[in-house]
């Protein structure tokens, strides 16, 4: 059994993390952190996820025996609770450059699992999108993703991971051929991937990447129907971070881990 803390317990997926973990016979969740100030603190986190009573206050802080963080906030936040120095599993999207490089330089003293996109599926999903970019190189590439009314960042994380699986397949650099929706007069240039975020209602997440040839097109499509499967990718990457050594690792190392 290993312990886990939500931080972030008060969010969507924070909630769902929570939840799952109470559902999980090989899990104790040890705690919820909520923002400092907030009305959740203290709050029951079984409550608070819809789970019943836990026993179980939701708190400014880790408990001192936290276990594994597993963490959905704010890239800003994200970043200042690297300094708990405990092994985390980061599902928080869009990091900047220098963000992510203080994730890099925290992982080299504890394991820090960070994945914009925790389900299997999608993760999977990355090595047949490079496939049939390599294979499929003459044809135009688009991207379009769909989220919930909410969702802060955009494009979705998972967007820009399948954007460079298409990349990586053809030997490119995203930064290099990315175009992000597109304006007035604008010509497809020659190797260029369009990336379009959608955003309204309730969407969990939808992501579509479309291979445009000629006489076909090929679409791989990705759509979660619940979060969750992320709360559930989030145990699994925590399992792994909890065995694991110090390093930077992807949920791709999670899910080649046997076990």
């Amino acid at each position: 059994m290993i312990r886990v803390t939500v931080v972030g317990a008060a969010g969507r997926m924070g909630r769902e993390v929570c939840r799952a973990a109470l559902e999980d016979p090989g899990v104790e969740l040890a705690g919820g952190v909520v923002e400092p100030g907030s009305p959740d603190v203290g709050a029951d986190l079984g409550e608070l996820c819809g789970a019943g009573r836990a026993g179980l206050a939701a708190s400014e802080e880790p408990p001192e025996d936290a276990g594994v963080l597993v963490e959905f906030t704010t890239p800003e936040a994200t970043v200042e609770h690297l300094s708990y120095r405990l092994p985390a599993v980061i599902g928080t999207t869009g990091l900047s450059e220098e963000q992510r490089a203080r994730v890099e330089e925290a992982a080299r003293s504890v394991p820090i699992v960070l994945a914009p996109n925790m389900s299997a599926g999608v993760n999977l999903l990355l090595g047949a999108v490079r496939e049939l970019a390599e294979k499929l190189a003459g044809y135009d590439v688009e991207i379009v993703e769909a989220h919930h009314r909410g969702k802060r960042d955009a494009p979705s994380g998972t967007a820009l991971l399948l954007g460079r699986a298409a990349t990586s397949g053809r030997g490119q650099r995203l930064e290099d051929v990315a175009v992000y929706g597109r304006e007035g007069v604008s010509p497809r240039r020659e190797g260029e991937i369009g990336i379009h975020a959608l955003r309204g209602g309730a969407v969990v997440g939808e992501h579509r990447v479309i291979f445009y040839g000629a006489g076909e097109e090929v679409e791989v499509v990705h759509r979660a129907l619940s979060r969750r499967t992320f709360a559930e990718g989030a145990l699994r990457a925590a399992r792994f971070a909890a065995a694991a050594k110090p390093g930077l690792y992807t949920m791709q190392d999670v899910l080649s881990a046997r076990g």
